[in-house]
C-alpha cells in the first residue's frame, strides 16, 4: 500500500514538474515574441518618425576616444552646404599668405581646387551621416549619400579658429573597397584616416539607415 502511495506521489510530482516546465517555456516564448514584436514596432516607428536621430559609437584612431556617428532625417530635409568661415576677408593678405584666398572649400579629387562654396540640393540627398570625435575639438566628417554619388566632407579649423575649411571628396557608390583605396592613394598622403571614416559611414548607412528607409 505504501509503495502505491509513494508511486502515486512520484507521478504527481512529475506532473507538477512537467506543468512548471511548460509554464516556463510558455512565458519565455511569449516574452521573446513580445520583445520581437515590440522591436518590430520600434523599427516601424523609427521609419515613420523621420525626426528621430540614430546615434552610434565606434572606437576612433585615438586611444580611449570614440567616434560618434549621427544620422538625423532633418539633415537631408535641407540643402547641404560644406561649412566654411573666415575671421578675416579672403582678400586680406593674411588669407592670401595662408593659401585660402581663393576659397575655403577644397575639391580633393580636382587637385585641391578651391571654391567659395559647395552645396548639394536637398532633393538630391538620401541621407547625411555625421562622424566626429567625442572630444572638444572641431574635426567633423559628413558623408552625404546623394542620388548619384557619395560625398565626404571633412571640416576642420586652423589658425586658432580663424579659418574653417572643408575638404570635399566626391566618390562613386562602391563597387569594391579597393576602388576607394586607389582613389585615396592617388591624391597622396594625409587622407588615410578619411578612408577609415568612409568605411564606417558606409557600414552604418547600409546596416542602420537603409533598413529604416
Amino acid at each position: 500500500m505504501e509503495d502505491n502511495i509513494e508511486k502515486d506521489r512520484c507521478i504527481e510530482m512529475k506532473k507538477v514538474e512537467i506543468s512548471v516546465i511548460l509554464i516556463i517555456q510558455s512565458v519565455l516564448f511569449f516574452s521573446a515574441f513580445s520583445c520581437a514584436y515590440s522591436r518590430s514596432l520600434e523599427v516601424q516607428g523609427l521609419a515613420s518618425d523621420q525626426s528621430v536621430p540614430t546615434v552610434f559609437r565606434i572606437p576612433s584612431d585615438i586611444e580611449g576616444i570614440d567616434y560618434v556617428i549621427n544620422c538625423d532625417q532633418e539633415f537631408s530635409n535641407q540643402d547641404y552646404a560644406a561649412e566654411v568661415s573666415s575671421g578675416v576677408p579672403l582678400t586680406d593678405t593674411y588669407a592670401e599668405d595662408r593659401g585660402v584666398n581663393e576659397g575655403l572649400v577644397f575639391l580633393v579629387f580636382e587637385h585641391m581646387r578651391q571654391v567659395e562654396e559647395y552645396v548639394i540640393p536637398h532633393e538630391d540627398i538620401s541621407a547625411v551621416i555625421q562622424i566626429r570625435y567625442d572630444m572638444d575639438v572641431y574635426d567633423r566628417t559628413d558623408v552625404v549619400f546623394t542620388q548619384e554619388n557619395v560625398v565626404m566632407v571633412h571640416t576642420t579649423t586652423s589658425n586658432a579658429g580663424i579659418f574653417t575649411r572643408s575638404d570635399v571628396y566626391i566618390l562613386p557608390y562602391p563597387e569594391t573597397g579597393f576602388e576607394y583605396m586607389s582613389l585615396m592613394s592617388a591624391v597622396g598622403e594625409g587622407h588615410e584616416r578619411q578612408l577609415d571614416i568612409l568605411y564606417a559611414a558606409l557600414l552604418f548607412y547600409y546596416r542602420t539607415v537603409v533598413p529604416l528607409s
